[in-house]
């Protein structure tokens, strides 16, 4: 190896799942150096995403115990999910629960509401930054203030929760007593709004909501009735909104509420794993947008109630760190001694 040009090994690196590079920091200063670079980081980011690969579901449990425990699953292919890791609640605090408000880039946002705080860590080389004042994370003071001034149309009112995609927050919006038609995003680079329309105009009597599939996805709920989904392949571009697959009463087999779809299937994309939740209990789903055909599986230790958001595996790094740490990386199960680290 030590013969093979640095280009070469580094194309080779690239391609393995973050487990094994943070235990590859250890082979030489070389690979040392190749692994904590910022190029190499965004690399294999960008050819994990392109792949499929190293994805993660993280798992937020809920019921009545307060708070929730958080646990991470790795997603090989359609048939095969790894042991549950517990990934440990950095904004601990008793009585109130921590929510994660969203994923992006390996990178998982927590929030608890009692302090107001948010952490956002990277589970999988734990690498976290946390404490971080709600207003000063979202969208900053001085964005957030742009926001209100900016408003497209002041007779629009939000109705749905955000979306991160192509850099952009996304939010359904509407006037008082009509469905939405429109999309609001915000750049976040740009500091800009634009208006995209939706694909469908859904009766006032359907629940509307946006997702992300690889791309913005607009959903259409009947309840306990069907799911409609469309999925913008060009993001921006109004004439790329494709429907997709509509999920039945009669194909699912069993009453639900909602199905909401997390990540394509390895191979051809066909088949869609989904959230599915009904009467205070959630199961995880395969279903064949070709075939029509839902399965049901289940994951060892999963909890009754959860939920999920998907990962890619990353070696993303927050401010004020410039390396990643081989001592801690890539150990999700915490020993409880060692949580007052953190």
């Amino acid at each position: 190896m030590s013969n093979l040009p640095i280009d070469i090994i580094t194309n080779i690196l690239s391609r393995l799942p973050v487990k094994s590079l943070v235990r590859f920091l250890c082979v030489s200063n070389r690979w040392y150096i190749v692994i904590n670079g910022q190029a190499f980081i965004k690399l294999h980011l960008h050819r994990s995403i392109e792949s499929k690969t190293d994805r993660t579901l993280i798992v937020q449990e809920q019921n009545a115990c307060i708070p929730f425990d958080y646990f991470s699953f790795s997603f090989h292919d359609e048939n095969c999910f790894g042991k549950p890791l517990e990934i440990y609640q950095p904004l601990h605090c008793s009585n109130v629960s921590t929510d994660i408000l969203s994923c992006c880039d390996g990178l998982v946002c927590l929030y608890n509401q009692w302090g107001e705080e948010i952490a956002i860590l990277n589970p999988l080389i734990r690498n976290l930054e946390r404490s971080l004042k709600l207003r000063y994370v979202v969208l900053g003071y001085s964005v957030g203030k742009k926001i209100e001034d900016q408003w497209p149309n002041k007779e629009w009112s939000i109705c749905s929760d955000s979306v991160f995609s192509n850099g952009a927050l996304n939010w359904l919006v509407a006037e008082e007593g009509q469905s939405p038609e429109n999309i609001v995003a915000f750049d976040l680079a740009t500091e800009k709004f634009r208006i995209i329309r939706t694909p469908h105009k859904a009766p006032t009597s359907c629940v509307t909501c946006l997702e992300v599939l690889g791309q913005l996805c607009f959903i259409v709920i009947v309840d306990e009735m069907y799911n409609d989904v469309w999925l913008m392949k060009e993001y921006g571009e109004e004439s790329s909104w494709t429907w997709i697959y509509k999920i039945e009463q009669g194909v699912v087999g069993s009453t639900f509420e909602y199905c909401k779809p997390l990540m394509r299937s390895k191979n051809n994309g066909k088949k869609i794993l989904m959230e599915e939740s009904y009467r205070y209990r959630t199961y995880p789903i395969w279903y064949d947008i070709e075939k029509k055909i839902r399965k049901r599986f289940k994951i060892p230790k999963l909890p009754e109630v959860f939920q999920t958001v998907t990962c890619v595996g990353s070696l993303l790094l927050l401010d004020g760190d410039n390396v990643i740490d081989p001592t801690l990386a890539g150990h999700n199960v915490i020993d409880p001694a060692q949580k007052n680290n953190w």
